[in-house]
C-alpha cells in the first residue's frame, strides 16, 4: 500500500513540477515531510539528490521509494515522476505540425509558472529564524546581478567572503 502512495506521490509531482531543479524542491516537501522523512532528512535527501547527475525530483523519487519500500519501489517511483512529462513530450510532438502555438505567450505562462514555484521553494526552504546578516548578503547580491553588468558569481563569491570574514563581528557587534 504504501509503495501506491509512494508512487501516486510522485507521479502527481511529475505532473505538476515544470522548470526543474530547485523550482520542484517545495513541492517536493510539502508532499514528502509529512508523510516519509522528516525536516532534516529532507534536507540531507535534498543535498543528496543535487550532488547526484539527474534532475532533483526523479533522484528524490528513487531515494523516498528505495527507504520505504526497496527496489521496486524505488523504480516505480522513479518511473512515475516521468511518466506524465514524457505523455506529454509525445504528445506535443505529435501536435507540433497540427496545431499553432503563440510562442510568446507560451514562454510568458511558463517564466510565470517557473517563478512561482522557485519563490515557493524559497519560502519552504526558508531558515526558522531568518538571520536579517544574511538577508541583507541575499538582496545586496541580487542587486548586483540583477541591475549592474558585474558577474553574478562575482558578487556571490564576494558576499560569502564578506559574511566569511566580516559576519561574526557584524553580528557580535550587532547583538550587544
Amino acid at each position: 500500500m504504501e509503495t501506491l502512495q509512494v508512487v501516486w506521490t510522485f507521479f502527481k509531482i511529475g505532473i505538476i513540477a515544470f522548470g526543474g531543479g530547485w523550482s520542484t524542491v517545495g513541492i517536493i516537501k510539502n508532499a514528502v515531510v509529512p508523510h516519509w522523512v522528516d525536516e532534516e532528512s529532507f534536507r540531507s535527501l535534498i543535498a543528496i539528490a543535487q550532488s547526484t547527475p539527474g534532475p532533483i525530483a526523479l533522484n528524490a523519487a528513487t531515494m523516498v521509494g528505495w527507504y520505504h519500500g526497496g527496489l521496486l519501489t524505488a523504480l516505480l517511483a522513479t518511473l512515475s515522476v516521468v511518466t506524465f512529462p514524457i505523455c506529454m513530450i509525445a504528445l506535443t510532438v505529435f501536435m507540433a505540425n497540427r496545431v499553432q502555438v503563440n510562442q510568446k505567450n507560451l514562454n510568458t505562462a511558463l517564466r510565470t509558472g517557473s517563478l512561482a514555484m522557485m519563490l515557493m521553494t524559497l519560502w519552504v526552504l526558508r531558515p526558522a529564524s531568518a538571520d536579517p546578516l544574511l538577508l541583507f548578503f541575499a538582496i545586496a547580491t541580487f542587486y548586483i546581478g540583477a541591475f549592474t553588468k558585474m558577474n553574478s558569481l562575482w558578487a556571490i563569491l564576494g558576499a560569502g567572503f564578506i559574511n566569511a570574514l566580516f559576519g561574526p563581528v557584524i553580528r557580535s557587534l550587532w547583538k550587544g
